[in-house]
């Protein structure tokens, strides 16, 4: 059985911003919105999603290539999998599911696997940012523009915001390429901080650190990293083609200068909205992701967009995101006759490669 803390606090974070969500906008003109919206974009949204979890599996061989070389037409349900399994358990629980999963059909240490994870992470969050730099040269975001806003909306100073969404990441992954640049002096350094520990507990977290560190081994190859930032690009713009192409269905390009301002502002919304939302908590950040999505939107200054035509907007998109993700990620698991659950649980209660 999941664990049923977690589930109930994510539901529970579900509930409140999906009320706080629907409280913040006027429900009958965002149904109209939704009524008005041509879905015919709808599919060639999802093939351009899909488009970017290839993308993504291919990032993942990269770093997975120093323990084990696994083909992409292998690799790409278990990413499918683990994102299926973010999208419906609370905390990011998906990013164990992924690990776990991998290890049943490629024999590869959770562990280190979950240290490859970490670091598609990180690179995401840092090319993101990359994006929202580039993009605000074009559009204003500091000063009278949308951090400043959504600062405003949430009671948070805007400079903070930045700091928030920034430093952290970049210290984390400067961590893990220092890991991975020196790893006896951290394994050195890990085995004085467990020593303290009983021995039982002691030797399982120093072959916990070994297997992790193995994990980041392949951040010590400079052409490496940059080849993950570049594949990272394409990973990222067809996901915003998604919020691009729900754009069209919502015809934004008419409120926002044409189909050009629409580009630029699919990916500024796609790269805040994701750095935004990725805070582990509700299951497939429900509710966050449709505030920040939203109220980035409206305050976009490259035209006016109505807060509920663009709630409608945050809605479909994220539905597109989630919905066929979940649905082809269950046709994977009973295609290997196995349920998220048993995955789940198969991954708790077998640790032998996770020690």
């Amino acid at each position: 059985m999941l664990n049923r803390y977690k589930t109930w606090i994510g539901l529970g974070l579900t509930a409140i911003l999906l009320i706080a969500f629907l409280l913040t906008v006027d429900v009958v003109k965002m149904f109209d919105s939704l009524v008005d919206a041509n879905y015919v974009f709808i599919l060639p949204a999802i093939v351009m999603y899909f488009i970017s979890i290839l993308f993504r599996t291919i990032r993942w061989k990269m770093l997975l290539a120093h323990m084990h070389g696994i083909s992409i037409s292998r690799l790409y349900p278990v990413v499918v999998v683990g994102y299926m399994a973010n999208n419906i358990l609370p905390m990011r629980l998906g990013e164990f599911v992924r690990s776990y999963y991998l290890r049943e059909r490629e024999g590869v240490s959770v562990s280190a696997a979950l240290a490859t994870v970490f670091v598609e992470r990180v690179i995401d969050a840092l090319t993101l940012l990359i994006f929202i730099v580039v993009i605000s040269l074009i559009v204003p975001l500091g000063v009278g523009g949308v951090v400043e806003g959504l600062g405003e909306r949430f009671g948070i100073a805007w400079p903070l915001i930045v700091l928030g969404a920034t430093v952290p990441f970049i210290v984390v992954f400067t961590l893990l390429m220092l890991i991975a640049r020196y790893p006896e002096f951290t394994l050195i350094l890990t085995s004085k901080i467990f020593s303290r520990l009983p021995s039982t507990i002691n030797l399982a977290l120093n072959n916990l650190s070994k297997t992790f560190v193995i994990g980041l081994s392949a951040l010590k190859s400079p052409q490496l990293i940059l080849s993950m930032f570049f594949v990272s690009i394409p990973i990222w713009l067809f996901e915003a083609a998604l919020f691009y192409l729900i754009g069209v269905s919502f015809d934004l390009q008419q409120h926002l200068g044409g189909h050009v301002n629409l580009v630029i502002i699919a990916v500024l919304v796609t790269a805040i909205t994701n750095i935004g939302s990725s805070i582990p908590a509700a299951p497939g950040g429900i509710g966050l992701f449709e505030i920040i999505a939203r109220e980035t939107l409206v305050l976009i200054p490259l035209g006016i967009i109505d807060r509920s035509v663009a709630a409608g907007y945050a809605a479909v998109v994220h539905a597109t995101l989630l919905i066929p993700m979940i649905l082809l990620g269950q046709i994977i698991l009973w295609s290997d006759n196995i349920s998220l659950n048993r995955l789940w649980l198969l991954g708790k209660n077998n640790n032998e490669d996770v020690d």
